[in-house]
């Protein structure tokens, strides 16, 4: 009796420690568009979108994807120069959408880097 126990505690233990990994490893950031849907029912959230092919990338989206992220306090990497973010936050494909678009709205970034500049002339430090 002890021992179904025992295996069974280990392999709860295990697959909690292999989801974790999942969710925390990074990945490559791609672009995420809206979707056209014919259907009625939506299901999930993430219907609505999706991830973009290489062709279909926005022109600034890797130019600007850093600052994007830097400033709406997102954690990633860079390996060889690709940009790369948590797992689980890649599958919120709502945020990415949102951080795609601003990767193209100019007057926005125009907008933080005023903002940056404001701060840097005032000595005020980011929380």
């Amino acid at each position: 009796m002890k021992k179904r126990i025992y295996i069974t505690l280990t392999i709860l233990i295990l697959s909690l420690s292999v989801y974790y990994y999942w969710q925390n490893r990074y990945v490559e950031i791609r672009p995420v568009l809206s979707r056209e849907l014919d259907r009625q029912i939506i299901f999930f959230q993430n219907d609505f979108y999706r991830i973009a092919e290489r062709n279909e990338t926005p022109s600034n989206f890797y130019k600007n994807i850093r600052f994007v992220l830097d400033h709406q306090s997102v954690d990633y990497i860079v390996k060889d120069d690709v940009v790369c973010i948590k797992y689980k936050d890649m599958n919120d494909l709502e945020m990415i959408w949102n951080y795609t678009n601003k990767t193209n709205d100019l007057i926005w970034i125009k907008q933080k880097q005023e903002e940056d500049i404001f701060n840097k002339k005032v000595n005020i430090k980011k929380n």
